[in-house]
Parts: structure tokens; sequence; C-alpha cells
């Protein structure tokens, strides 16, 4: 930390600084010493990286800022290139991202149509399905003894999940499940993340397809209840927010599931008696998704824009700078949870920020639990003593948005397939 000159009426005022890039390799490896840092040194301070933002890590300023929309702003502006209103991602994404990227009253007006087919009641009305398609899917897998666990469970279950929500044909989830991945974990600038852009793109063409036939001929699934709604004045809602809130339904309900279950079980295979726990006792893992999701942390950051001058964590944050809100960081203060740093699996109460929290919090949250808990519980029940080959492992190579692994190359005891079959 040091002090900064600042243009405050009363001349030199501190100003805390850090040297954070979260889409540093060191970051990467680092994350949770780098976090534990900021929390206990800098709850909130000001980095350079990315043309400068602050970072929020301790929770009670997090949670005030979250809550406090109309200061800090999720909007971006697309029409002018020079407005600091960038939205959620940083450095911002090229592409809408509706309603993540939307303010009051414009949000609530998506957010009102997302809600009813995500809600807790209508999400563990899907389990059944749910446990077909983790059934199907191990059933490839478990007489042969090996697997990987991101390619063969957590990448394709809460793909065709997420494609039976929209109502996208069922066996087309790599081509939209695919160019999520590449982008969350491609660092910026990288050939890979603009192989990426190529790709989301290319979906985009794909739903935007959908979308229009659906406004034609629609269909009991959420593309529908998007492409035929409209405003207050019976005006269609635009198509490129219809589009973009499809892709964002994707993008939430892909990558942030697959990353959270496969962390899970990475962890579970270095803790075994907390796995042999878990398998004997099966009521026991939906607290245990819970701290999953506090201390692993597959979301790391959301940004914001200042829309005023305010003061946060007793920092001076001014308007139009960007503010970062570091959820990992803040799931592990100290002021917010006993003995943060170490993973109780029946922590309760919980109260992580995993999923947000305001009127932007995730509104698939509820979805991707019943899903988290459903291949728990079915990894945990076929094939509990599988190992996890840590020399092929490949985390992400950089914590874009999503902390998460490329891979999870496992071997286990054989056993017969089940006779579960992929809904069509």
């Amino acid at each position: 930390m040091e002090a900064e000159r600042s243009d405050d009426a009363d001349g030199v005022r501190p100003r805390a600084t850090i040297d954070l890039d979260h889409h540093s390799s060191d970051y990467q490896r680092r994350w949770r010493e780098i976090s534990d840092a900021n929390v206990t040194g800098c709850p909130v301070a000001y980095t350079p990286a990315h043309g400068g933002t602050w970072v929020v890590s301790g929770y009670e300023p997090l949670v005030e800022a979250l809550r406090d929309h109309s200061t800090f702003s999720s909007f971006y502006d697309h029409s002018d290139p020079d407005s600091p209103m960038r939205g959620t991602s940083n450095p911002p994404t090229p592409y809408l991202n509706v309603p993540q990227e939307l303010d009051p009253p414009e949000f609530f007006t998506y957010r009102r149509l997302l809600n009813p087919t995500l809600s807790p009641e209508q999400s563990r009305r899907r389990e059944p399905f749910i446990r077909q398609v983790t059934a199907a899917c191990l059933d490839r897998v478990t007489p042969t003894g090996r697997a990987d666990l991101v390619d063969a469970l957590t990448n394709p279950v809460p793909a065709i999940v997420t494609m039976s929500v929209l109502g996208i044909p069922l066996a087309d989830f790599e081509r939209y499940a695919q160019p999520v991945h590449l982008m969350v974990y491609s660092p910026p600038g990288t050939p890979d993340a603009a192989r990426a852009v190529t790709a989301l793109s290319e979906m985009t063409g794909l739903i935007a397809q959908l979308v229009g036939q659906r406004r034609v001929d629609p269909a009991d699934d959420l593309i529908s209840v998007l492409a035929t709604a409209t405003d207050d004045d019976g005006v269609p809602l635009p198509l490129d927010h219809v589009i973009a809130a499809c892709g964002l339904v994707i993008a939430g309900g892909v990558d942030t599931t697959t990353a959270l279950v496969s962390h899970a079980l990475h962890w579970l295979y270095r803790n075994p008696a907390e796995r042999d726990r878990l398998a004997a006792d099966p009521t026991l893992i939906p607290d245990a998704v819970e701290e999953f999701l506090r201390v692993l942390a597959p979301v790391q950051f959301m940004s914001r824009t200042a829309t005023r001058d305010v003061e946060l964590g007793g920092q001076r944050i001014a308007a139009g700078e960007r503010v970062m809100l570091a959820f990992a960081a803040a799931n592990r203060d100290p002021a917010a949870f006993d003995c943060p740093t170490e993973v109780r699996l029946d922590r309760t109460p919980n109260r992580h920020v995993a999923f947000g929290s305001g009127i932007h919090r995730c509104v698939g949250s509820h979805l991707a639990k019943v899903q988290a808990v459903v291949m728990l519980e079915e990894v945990l029940r076929r094939i509990p003593d599988y190992v996890v080959d840590e020399e092929r492992l490949r985390p992400y190579p950089s914590i874009r948005a999503i902390n998460g692994y490329i891979n999870l190359p496992t071997t286990f005891t054989p056993s017969p397939a089940v006779g579960a079959t992929f809904p069509e």
C-alpha cells in the first residue's frame, strides 16, 4: 500500500493501492493468498491493471456496493466508446449482456421474464431430468474405469440442462458450451480469446435463428418466453436484447456449474475422509455445496461503474471510476465468517456471496445448486473411489471470470452401466 496524491480538497489523502492483475498466472496460482492479504490489509484498494479499477475485497463494503445499484451501476454504454459505463466485465466484453449489464427499470423487464422459469420450485422440478442426464453421462464411462470428468460429466450435464431450459436441441449442446468455456478462461489479447469472440459470434447467429422461429411459432421454453414478450406499451422487446438474454443464460448456466462441481470433486479427492462422509450420508451434500461455493469461488469477480462520488470502505471513489467486486476474497473475510480459510462442509449459516447480492443476484443460482447436488450424489454413489491424475490435471490458465478446470482426469473401479438413456 502507498500514499497517493489526491485531488480532494484536503490536499494529500492516503489512497490504498495494490498491484493486482486478476488475469495473470500469478493470481491464478495464488488467488487464495492474494485474496486473504487484500481482505485484511486493504479491503478497498486501487489497482492500475486493465485501465485502473478499485478492488473491493471486504465482505461488508462488497455487499454495500452490490445492494446500491444506483451508485454502482452495471450498465454498459455500447453506443459511446468514450463512456465510463463499461459494464460488469474487466476488461469489458464486446457483446451485449442482458440483463446483467442493465440497470432498473429496464433490468426488471427481463428479470421478471427469467424468474419464473428459474425459480426454486421450477429448479427442484427439474431434478429427475438432471438425474437422468447425469446417470446417462456416467453410464458412458463407469464400465471403463477411467474418465475425464469435465468432458464426461461436469461440462455436458449443465450444458444439456441449459439447452432444455431454453428449448435448444439437446444434441447441440457442444456448439453452445465450447465457445463459453473458451471465452471464460482465455486471457485478453490472446489468440484463444480472439477465437472465442469468433465462436461466440457464430453462437449468437444460431440463437438469432431460434428467436426468429419462436416469434412466429412459440413453444413451451424460455426462448419463446423472451421472444414473444412485450414492453409496457405492447411493443416486442428489442431483438438484440432478447438474443443477448438467451446468450447470458447459456453463459451463466454452462461454465459456472461446471467449474463448481469440478473443483468440488477435486477437493473431495484430496480430502478422502470428507468424501467418505458425504458418500455415507448424502443428506449432507446440500450444505456442502454451499460451502464449496464459498471457498472454491467459481465466480471470482464482477465489475461496476460509480455513478457519483462516494466513500466505500474508507476510500473515496470518484464518479466514472471502475469498481471490481472480489467475491472470492469477500467469502474469506474473517469479519463475516468464522475461521474462513477452513472448509466446513456443515457450515451454517453460510452467508456467502458466490452468487452476488441485491437485484443482480444470479438468477440461475437455484438451478445450479440442484445440478451440483445431483452430480455429487451420483458420483459418490457410483464411483466413490475415483482417483484424480494430478499430473495431467489442467486448471484454467487465467481466471478471466470463472475459476475452473479444463480437464479432470480420473480412474476408478469399473462398474456396470445402469441403463440410463439421454432425454430427447
